[in-house]
């Protein structure tokens, strides 16, 4: 099977110094308050739903498009913003996350394909306390990889289908640790791989917003479906038995450039 590998590797850093693909952080000038704004009028967005998953946590933007966050971050955790008409929208909140934020998100297209809003989790539900997020993950393993079937229609020549992958925590690859991201010392993971029609295109080696895939052309089925599918990592240095690596990620949107 020939190989696509398509890799781009974002580290999650300050969400204030950010630039992604469906939406933008910029400085804030609400005291006290975040801030959710229409990416291309600056208009603000009032009814905006932003959840918290690992905290249960749930709340939505007033008429000015502003919104507290009333729980304690004390880790990498992914924060997701719904509109609807607007692009989903996810970031990771760092542990020294204390400065209110403006978010600029993006409205839909025709032409957007988005596949999951869920917060999704693969792997075995067997991990260390040490591994990263492992304190963050909000919901119970679905297995060891996660499928999906969804239809395409014909593009022009110049156009190119993109996956966006929100959000994703909890791999423990090496570059994850040389990163600080995990915290497991005497084992690491092999990378998530990403599988489009059945060929692999990309591996995640670290954990971050909004990694941007390109899907090579050849691979892409038009007015039938095609599925993507991700599968999360094994620990390399167990032999007795399979240990997969648990991971959690949000919003996956295939993107049409």
């Amino acid at each position: 099977m020939k190989k696509f590998l398509i890799i781009l590797f974002i580290i999650m850093g300050l969400p204030s110094f950010s630039k992604t693909i469906t939406g933008e952080i910029k400085k804030n000038t609400h005291k006290n308050y975040n801030h959710i704004y229409d990416a291309e009028t600056n208009v603000p967005i009032e009814g905006v739903i932003i959840k918290i998953p690992a905290k249960n946590y749930r709340t939505q933007t007033k008429k000015d498009g502003s919104f507290k966050l009333q729980t304690k971050i004390d880790s990498p955790t992914i924060m997701s913003l719904e509109k609807s008409g607007y692009k989903p929208h996810s970031l990771t909140l760092n542990s020294d996350y204390n400065n209110p934020i403006s978010i600029g998100i993006e409205k839909t297209t025709p032409k957007d394909i988005i596949v999951e809003t869920d917060m999704i989790h693969i792997g075995d539900d067997s991990f260390s306390e040490r591994s990263a997020n492992a304190g963050d993950f909000s919901l119970n393993s679905m297995g060891a990889f996660y499928s999906k079937d969804f239809k395409l229609k014909p593009m022009k020549k110049n156009e190119q289908l993109y996956l966006s992958i929100g959000s994703i925590i909890g791999i423990d690859t090496i570059f994850a640790q040389r990163l600080g991201q995990s915290r497991v010392l005497t084992a690491y993971s092999s990378p998530p791989e990403i599988f489009f029609n059945g060929n692999k295109i990309a591996e995640i080696k670290i954990n971050g917003d909004n990694q941007a895939i390109l899907i090579p052309k050849s691979l892409i089925k038009y007015n039938q479906d095609n599925n993507i599918t991700i599968k999360t990592g094994r620990n390399l240095y167990k032999t007795e038995s399979i240990d997969y690596d648990d991971i959690e990620f949000t919003n996956l949107i295939f993107e049409i450039k």
